[in-house]
């Protein structure tokens, strides 16, 4: 294998929902503005097995500092969401090449 080859290795956060179970998330992507930081995460998968089966839904969140405390959470305001969504999906998709699909156009 050449020396110059790149090797992609995943930045994983580990996220523990209302039961306290720890759930693992490849962090996709981060946009900062001057008051906020915002995430595109999708679930980490390990095995073969979860790999080929995954959904690899994108999840777009907001990071809230609260007295030391980060934690992650939905953006309320849809106008908002709309916006950030918008930015954090065109960044992934320039990162990974790949493309999204609006699911409202199947909808129709």
């Amino acid at each position: 294998m050449a020396d110059n080859e790149e090797y992609y290795e995943p930045d994983i956060l580990s996220v523990s929902d209302e039961d306290g179970n720890e759930i693992l998330f490849e962090l996709l992507e981060r946009y900062e503005t001057d008051d906020n930081v915002y995430v595109a995460i999708t679930r980490y998968y390990e095995t073969d097995e979860e790999i080929v089966d995954g959904d690899y839904e994108v999840v777009i969140l907001k990071v809230i500092n609260d007295n030391d405390n980060e934690y992650l959470a939905e953006i309320e305001d849809e106008m908002e969401y709309e916006r950030v969504s918008d930015i954090l999906m065109q960044m992934v998709e320039e990162k990974f090449d790949v493309e999204y699909f609006d699911s409202d156009i199947l909808e129709q």
